[in-house]
């Protein structure tokens, strides 16, 4: 098997010198997996953030095909600030922000979520049958949100940056690797302490899924609990392709179950 460690001795070549052993593979640093074991990286609430940069570049996209100038805010004559002649884009805008903000810092688990989605639904559907609704309704057309496109590109660009910086980079600082033996947190640059736990009797469950940042905005992500046998319980955050590494780590820990199986006389 690649990357085992045997304890046969080393081959004699016929002049009586030993073999050389074959160079050993550098370590890659973002590697899934190595030797049998799963590197999981618990990534920020940050990761559910991407609509946001998304639909400010469609508004942005919106503003410069449909937008009118307006020389007067223009730093010269030569020039026109644009702004989108509907004021529901910008509404639409500043909606899907406190949406994100909202739904990435409230957590509602399993049949929460879909609770939440009735209880939501059942007011929306009360208010629109209320006397007089239209009337109360009609004042919300007074509201005049204008954002310039500007305003679209540079907000929508700097959260871009910082978005691939952490979720991208920063995230991956640090991980928790999941072998037959052990579980590991490990470090990148190597400058903090990790923690080691040993994987017999550990118990690693996949918490209820959240509709709203695991399935409408994470597509696939999920949260872990991890409970070995004699420390404290600790959870995982925010794990991309959740199914996928749960079944990595079952198998895992089912390795070091076959292997104690096994050895048993």
């Amino acid at each position: 098997m690649d990357g085992g460690v045997s304890n046969a001795p080393p081959t004699v070549e016929r002049s009586g010198q030993p073999a050389q052993e074959p160079p050993r593979r550098g370590r890659r640093l973002f590697s899934r997996r190595q030797d049998g074991s799963v590197r999981v990286y618990q990534h920020s609430n940050l990761l559910y953030w991407w609509p946001i940069w998304v639909w400010g570049y469609v508004c942005a996209g919106l503003t410069y095909l449909q937008g009118i100038g307006v020389g007067e805010l223009a730093a010269s004559r030569d020039k026109t600030v644009l702004f989108h002649p509907s004021p529901w884009l910008g509404i639409s805008f500043i909606g899907v922000v406190l949406f994100v903000a909202v739904f990435t810092n409230v957590r509602l688990r399993g049949v929460y979520s879909f609770v939440l989605i009735l209880v939501v639904g059942l007011v929306y559907w009360l208010v629109a049958h209320v006397p007089g609704i239209e009337h109360a309704l009609g004042w919300l057309s007074l509201l005049r949100v204008h954002l310039n496109l500007a305003f679209y590109l540079t907000f929508s660009t700097l959260l871009l940056a910082i978005w691939v910086a952490i979720v991208g980079v920063a995230d991956h600082f640090t991980w928790w690797r999941f072998s037959p033996s052990q579980v590991t947190e490990e470090h990148f640059m190597g400058l903090a302490t990790g923690h080691t736990y040993n994987s017999e009797g550990m118990a690693v469950r996949r918490l209820p899924n959240d509709f709203f940042r695991h399935i409408l905005l994470g597509w696939g992500t999920g949260d872990f609990m991890v409970r070995p046998a004699h420390d404290d319980a600790f959870e995982i955050h925010n794990v991309r392709r959740a199914r996928h590494k749960q079944g990595l780590i079952e198998k895992a820990i089912a390795t070091r179950i076959t292997e104690q199986a096994v050895s048993r006389p």
